[in-house]
C-alpha cells in the first residue's frame, strides 16, 4: 500500500482520452494490470475479468477479485496492484455522456448511489459496498463488454454512437444488478453504510425539492448531529452546502443547454426565488447566471 500512496499522483485529462467531439465512451481491456495512484477528469468503470489484485481509493485498500466492479468519479485518487494474471476491463465515461443521458439516468434510483454515493463511501466504509457480479451476472456483463470492443477502433460517428449505446446499456445493467443485489442483502442483514449511502443518493435524486436534515438523517438512520458530522467527513462539506452545490451544477447545465428563463431555472433547481438563486450562483462562479449564459454562448 505504501508504494502506491507515496508515488506521484498522475492526472489524466479528458482531451487525452476522448479524441473527438463525438467520442463520449471508451472501452478497453488492460491485461496484467497495475497502476499507481492517479485521478482523472471523467468517470471510470473498472470490472475485474481475471485474477486477483488490490484496488486503492484514497487511503483505503480493497481486495479485487473477478466480478468486482469499481466505479471511480472524477478527481478521486485511486490505483491498482495486481500485475501478472490480473485483467481489468475499463469503461471511460465522459462528463458530456452523463449530461446527454441524465434525464434517463436519473430515473434509475441506483444510478446516483453507484456513481456518487458508493465511491464516496468506499474510502471509509467498514464493509464492501461495490458491486460484485455472481457467475450469471458476470457472463452477461462480460458478453456485452467484449461485443463493445468490435466498435472501439474507429472514431467516426457510427462507432462513436454504438459505443455510447453500449455504455448506456452496461451502466443500466449494472444499476439493475446493484438494485437486485441490495434487495437480497436487505433481507438478510442491515448495513449502516448503505443507509448513509442512500441518504447521499436522495440528495442527488431530489435536490430540487425541500430537503431537511431531519429527513436525511432519518434515511441514514443516524441522529442529526452524527449525520452532519459523518456527512462532512465523507463529502467535505455540510449537507446543506452539498445540496446547494448540486442545485447550482444543475442550473449551470440548464443555462448552457436549455432555453428556460432564469426564474424557471431557479424554480426547477430548488431555489425559493430567482434573487436567492442569482446570489448563490454568483458566489460560486463569480458571475451572474445571465452573464454565465452569455459568456458561454460567445465562446461557442
Amino acid at each position: 500500500m505504501a508504494s502506491l500512496q507515496n508515488n506521484k499522483v498522475y492526472y489524466y485529462k479528458s482531451s487525452y482520452m476522448f479524441r473527438t467531439k463525438l467520442e463520449h465512451i471508451r472501452m478497453f481491456v488492460m491485461d496484467n494490470y497495475e497502476i499507481g495512484m492517479h485521478m482523472q477528469e471523467f468517470f471510470e468503470i473498472n470490472i475485474v475479468t481475471r485474477g486477483k489484485g488490490e484496488h486503492f481509493i484514497e487511503n483505503r485498500r480493497i481486495e479485487a477479485n473477478v466480478g468486482d466492479v469499481f466505479i471511480v468519479p472524477p478527481m478521486v485518487r485511486h490505483g491498482y496492484l495486481g500485475g501478472e494474471g490480473f485483467d481489468v476491463f475499463h469503461i471511460l465515461v465522459s462528463d458530456e455522456f452523463i449530461k446527454k443521458n441524465i434525464t434517463e439516468l436519473q430515473m434509475i434510483p441506483s444510478f446516483f448511489v453507484l456513481f456518487t454515493a458508493e465511491p464516496l463511501m468506499r474510502a471509509t466504509a467498514k464493509s464492501p459496498l461495490h458491486i460484485h457480479l455472481n457467475d450469471k451476472q458476470f457472463l452477461l456483463i462480460n458478453e456485452k463488454l467484449h461485443e463493445s470492443l468490435k466498435y472501439n477502433t474507429k472514431y467516426d460517428a457510427y462507432d462513436a454512437l454504438i459505443r455510447s449505446s453500449y455504455g448506456l446499456l452496461i451502466i443500466t445493467l449494472l444499476c439493475k444488478i446493484y438494485t437486485e443485489n441490495s434487495k437480497k442483502q436487505c433481507n438478510t442483514e442491515h448495513n449502516p453504510d448503505e443507509s448513509f449511502m442512500h441518504a447521499i443518493s436522495m440528495i442527488h435524486e431530489r435536490y430540487c425539492e425541500k430537503l431537511t436534515i431531519a429527513e436525511l438523517s432519518k434515511v441514514a438512520q443516524l441522529s442529526r448531529s452524527l449525520f452532519i458530522k459523518r456527512f462532512k467527513e465523507i463529502c467535505g462539506v455540510p449537507p446543506l452546502e452539498y445540496i446547494t452545490r448540486q442545485r447550482i451544477e444543475a442550473a449551470e447545465y440548464m443555462l448552457l443547454n436549455t432555453a428556460f428563463s432564469i426564474s424557471e431555472i431557479s424554480y426547477k433547481c430548488g431555489f425559493y426565488d430567482s434573487s436567492h438563486f442569482s446570489k448563490m450562483f454568483t458566489a460560486k462562479n463569480g458571475i451572474s447566471p445571465s452573464d454565465y449564459r452569455k459568456k458561454s454562448a460567445i465562446q461557442k
